[in-house]
């Protein structure tokens, strides 16, 4: 694919070759710049309209909305201040839906995909899987790579989560898939042992094991109300952050940096 794109009179790929995603990373990007300044002229001057702004994939006819990171990160906000239409297109209502986590009322989970960026605030596990758990039983979790100490410590937050989602007097099962880890075992087996009986007695329980295939298995959580979510990157989304009792970042998922990642939402 040949590229014309240039900056500084230096061309970014000088070979003139380059693939579909690099051209779309740079698309992108340029999109992104653009609606950052309209956002603005938006606010100085009401008489600017909004405007949405997209772009056509011709092979396969989707349209991509392109969003800020400050969108992502304050939907609520960006809707109001930056004219953000409401849409139907499922991805742009996962990626701008009033799914934080602070919100009082549920809503209707959807099926779709989002794709989170690199380095992004604001994602935590109430919005990104609070609704489509809510009012399941049984949920299972597969992730190889619930091992360290602090991956194992993202799994107990995930259970927290949905025990605040369990109406007092029910039971919600997790069962966790794994894989074990083989250089600090017995401190994996431990501490998934403290999670379970730490539950007992509570609207969670949990169940685990060791699945020792030899492939990794994809990454996913799948509920008895007809929902799978895959996940790319298991649980593990967030950016190393230090771990200590007076650390906001510790406490609060939506003030982490994250991983690139991606969800999709599946309705089985």
């Amino acid at each position: 694919m040949r590229c014309a794109f240039v900056r500084r009179k230096r061309p970014l790929y000088p070979h003139n070759v380059c693939t579909k995603l690099e051209i779309e990373e740079i698309l992108t990007f340029s999109i992104e710049g653009r609606r950052r300044v309209k956002e603005q002229l938006l606010k100085l001057d009401e008489t600017f309209s909004p405007v949405t702004f997209s772009y056509l994939d011709k092979e396969s006819g989707k349209q991509t909305i392109v969003i800020t990171a400050e969108e992502r990160q304050y939907p609520a906000l960006a809707r109001k201040e930056a004219g953000v239409p409401a849409s139907d297109n499922d991805e742009l209502s996962l990626n701008l839906g009033d799914t934080t986590e602070t919100t009082a009322s549920p809503i209707t989970p959807q099926a779709g995909h989002i794709v989170v960026p690199e380095n992004s605030k604001g994602y935590g596990d109430r919005r990104l899987f609070a609704e489509h758990l809510r009012g399941a039983h049984e949920i299972k979790v597969l992730d190889p790579y619930i091992r360290a100490f602090w991956q194992i410590r993202n799994f107990m937050e995930f259970v927290q989560m949905v025990h605040e989602l369990t109406p007092e007097g029910e039971e919600t099962r997790i069962h966790l898939i794994t894989k074990t880890d083989p250089d600090r075992h017995e401190e994996q087996d431990g501490n998934l042992r403290r999670i379970q009986d730490s539950c007992v007695g509570t609207r969670v329980s949990i169940e685990y094991e060791y699945d020792e295939g030899g492939a990794d298995h994809a990454r996913s959580i799948s509920t008895d109300t007809g929902w799978k979510i895959s996940l790319d990157r298991g649980l593990d989304i967030y950016q190393r952050y230090e771990i200590n009792d007076f650390n906001l970042v510790a406490a609060v998922q939506s003030e982490r940096l994250t991983k690139a990642f991606e969800v999709t939402y599946i309705r089985m």
